[in-house]
């Protein structure tokens, strides 16, 4: 007599095998059928073990709800194929227009100008972008193709997100954003799946930006004990990234991390990340030009001196430094509303925005990002 146990991972298989085929309907009932299993074996069993099954069990459900509502939409999707719409399938017969889910509904309005200095970053955009966009026939003589891998790390908070957006914006193209947290999943499968999803959706623009946040989580470093989903999804993301080297589409993908020690050896070869960008806390002119961007229309009192100021947020983050002018900005409003006066920003109001923002980047954050340049590129 086969045990609610064998039961329960029959039916597990029998979803993944489902959804691999398309088949959302059977994969609903499937995910289902595991729900009341798990329901079962924690009327079973006790303390954390039974604990760990209701949690089950309300995954499975959530898991079934969802594969019900695709069920409508593939069905009235399947009669749209090859209508010379534009949409590129994804190898197997399926739309890849799934991965819009993580399109950029508006345009970023970011540009190059909104962003205090990163240059190594932005000669490394321009030089796999933006000149063969802007002279195709002197790429061609060099046999250069526009796009690729840009893997950028470094500190929270130092603008890694912001440059991504100010590249699609400078590129007139589709921004697709979505973290590793978003993509990963707990069901078998699942994690490939969405990625390629994303991945195709890029695919099926002429030109595209994929911005990959937290790439560490997406593609951890894997060894003897990892998880055989991690080992997985590092491989389906080299064979996806690829796959569209011999694509006229132009697609810049970019990875973004605060953590790059702890990403997958594979993703640093080459015809990956090609290049690799340190994007580290802002020098004394990408301060300056923070202050200034966030003080714009702003009144500024006689007695600030900004390049003093810049000077003294030596070692604040990009975001550090735009939290003492919001902080700032509002200390001064507090001084007009109670003396009835126009709101001015005076060095007192920094002074008191310095000491309740402390910097956020210490000598030990930054340790390790020397280590592993070190042990990377010297």
């Amino acid at each position: 007599m086969q045990s609610m146990t064998d039961k329960k991972k029959e039916r597990e298989a029998a979803c993944q095998a489902a959804v691999n085929a398309r088949d959302f309907a059977v994969a609903a009932k499937a995910a289902a059928d595991v729900a009341d299993c798990a329901e079962i074996l924690a009327s079973r069993t006790t303390g954390v073990i039974a604990e760990a099954y209701l949690k089950e069990v309300e995954s499975w459900r959530a898991l079934a709800r969802k594969l019900e509502a695709r069920k409508g939409s593939a069905a009235r999707g399947s009669g749209k194929r090859g209508m010379g719409n534009g949409e590129q399938g994804t190898g197997n017969g399926e739309r890849g227009t799934d991965g819009d889910e993580w399109l950029v509904g508006e345009k970023p309005n970011i540009t190059f100008d909104d962003i205090a200095g990163m240059e190594d970053a932005k000669r490394v955009i321009d030089e796999m972008v933006l000149y063969p966009m802007k002279s195709p026939e002197k790429a061609r003589a060099l046999g250069l193709n526009p796009g690729g891998g840009v893997l950028l790390f470094g500190p929270p908070g130092t603008g890694k997100t912001m440059l991504g957006k100010a590249i699609a914006g400078a590129l007139d193209a589709p921004f697709y954003y979505a973290s590793g947290a978003d993509l990963r999943s707990k069901w078998y499968g699942e994690s490939e799946q969405r990625l390629s999803q994303l991945m195709n959706a890029a695919k099926a623009q002429s030109v595209a930006v994929v911005f990959l946040d937290e790439i560490e989580s997406l593609l951890p470093k894997r060894t003897e004990s990892s998880h055989a989903a991690d080992n997985r999804v590092v491989t389906q993301f080299l064979s996806d990234l690829g796959g569209f080297k011999d694509s006229d589409n132009l697609l810049l993908v970019l990875g973004a991390t605060n953590k790059p020690w702890a990403i997958d050896e594979a993703v640093f070869r080459t015809g990956r990340f090609d290049e690799k960008v340190y994007i580290g806390p802002p020098d004394k002119a990408a301060r300056m030009k923070i202050l200034e961007l966030n003080l714009k229309n702003a009144a500024v009192a006689d007695d600030v001196n900004l390049d003093e100021l810049a000077e003294k947020l030596d070692g604040c983050s990009g975001s550090d430094c735009a939290a003492i002018v919001s902080a700032a900005k509002r200390s001064a409003l507090g001084a007009a509303i109670r003396t009835d006066s126009d709101p001015v920003i005076t060095a007192d109001d920094f002074e008191d925005a310095r000491r309740r923002i402390p910097s956020s980047i210490t000598a030990d954050i930054l340790a390790p990002y020397e280590r592993f340049m070190e042990e990377r590129f010297d």
